[in-house]
């Protein structure tokens, strides 16, 4: 590994003001760098479009579509734009650096989630697609490996590469002109039909949680179309060794977001939270609280899978259970707390009760 490292032109090369450090990772979309930046005196991830989709205007487009999108969110939830731009002739995108790993990995490494510890990152991936949608922004790839578990616990969507501004549907790009999105993941009217909305957001966040709780993929096939036609055609299975004894509130959200008729699921964010919610208050009730990872009492994990690859520092750690009616400001321990457009309703005033008094105004 170090020695691919040293052997990447990338590495020592400056991107803005960013100094590329170390390769974290490659995709569809790009490579990413472990960046320093200098003016801002801080760790940053740098995202490469590959040499192979340069001077491909479609594609091109495409990543500078995801900065433009991406930079308009600014939520505790989703991973911050710093900047994009071009050098060396590549086109780079500067983000958050986040340390920590991402969910995929996480369930790679302990087979699945504790039941709370499922619904509170779902919770976390809720609020994010909240903050989006209402910019009239969609992901269109959520799935495990676009979210993110910092060391702290926190939450954070990532690669919104696959977006597309539900404004300029007309104009939305795909790759050689196939749908875009993870199989697994994709809602039937994404496979089906290029008139999408939100709920497809919906639907991915549901078959997330899914896995979450079961550690494996819902739908099997032999090649991708395979496994498309069964999200078309096939019921999401409910195995009864992982369902049965959970709250039926739990199962009933599931249901509710993955409904292969957009018209019969959830429709929108603060919906989703809701049922969420109900979920999480049942498994409290039930004594079903725990976050940690489900490991044997006294063994830990091996230590090349805990820890960042960059600092050495342990990630994944559990997200704590916040005392009841804990919802402060800024509190990463709970999805529950009003926020922005997805606010509580105001209680309505007790029968017989006079309402407070407007102090005069000088």
């Amino acid at each position: 590994m170090a020695q691919a490292q040293s052997t990447d032109p990338i590495i020592g090369q400056t991107f803005g003001n960013v100094i590329a450090k170390s390769l974290l990772g490659r995709g569809g979309m790009g490579a990413v760098y472990l960046g320093y930046h200098a003016g801002l005196d801080m760790k940053v991830a740098v995202k490469l479009l590959p040499d192979l989709f340069v001077g491909r205007a479609e594609l091109v487009e495409r990543f500078l579509r995801e900065a433009r999108l991406s930079g308009r969110l600014q939520h505790p939830n989703i991973v911050r734009t710093l900047d994009v731009g071009q050098s060396h002739g590549v086109y780079y995108l500067v983000m958050e650096y986040v340390e920590g790993v991402d969910a995929q990995k996480l369930l790679d490494r302990e087979k699945r989630f504790t039941p709370m510890r499922a619904v509170n990152i779902a919770g976390f991936v809720a609020r994010a697609l909240g903050e989006a949608h209402e910019q009239d922004i969609m992901h269109r790839d959520i799935k495990p490996a676009n979210i993110l578990i910092a060391r702290d616990g926190k939450v954070k969507v990532t690669d919104f590469g696959l977006a597309r501004s539900l404004n300029n549907t007309a104009t939305a790009l795909t790759l050689s002109n196939q749908v875009v999105g993870t199989p697994n993941y994709m809602a039937p009217e994404q496979i089906k039909t290029t008139s999408v909305d939100m709920r497809v957001d919906i639907y991915a966040l549901g078959v997330t949680l899914w896995q979450f709780l079961t550690g494996v993929l819902p739908f099997e096939g032999e090649t991708p179309m395979a496994v498309l036609l069964n999200v078309v055609n096939e019921p999401l299975p409910m195995p009864e060794e992982t369902f049965g004894p959970l709250p039926k509130e739990l199962r009933e959200a599931i249901v509710a977001m993955t409904a292969k008729d957009p018209r019969r699921r959830l429709p929108n964010i603060p919906a989703v939270l809701a049922v969420l919610k109900k979920a999480r208050d049942a498994l409290l009730h039930a004594g079903l609280n725990s976050t940690a990872p489900l490991t044997s009492a006294g063994q830990r994990p091996p230590v090349g899978e805990t820890r960042d690859p960059v600092s050495g520092n342990s990630f994944g750690a559990p997200i704590p259970v916040p005392p009841k009616g804990a919802a402060a400001k800024g509190d990463h321990t709970t999805f529950t707390k009003p926020l922005g457009g997805i606010a509580a309703p105001k209680p309505a005033a007790r029968p017989g009760s006079t309402p407070p008094r407007k102090p005069p105004t000088r």
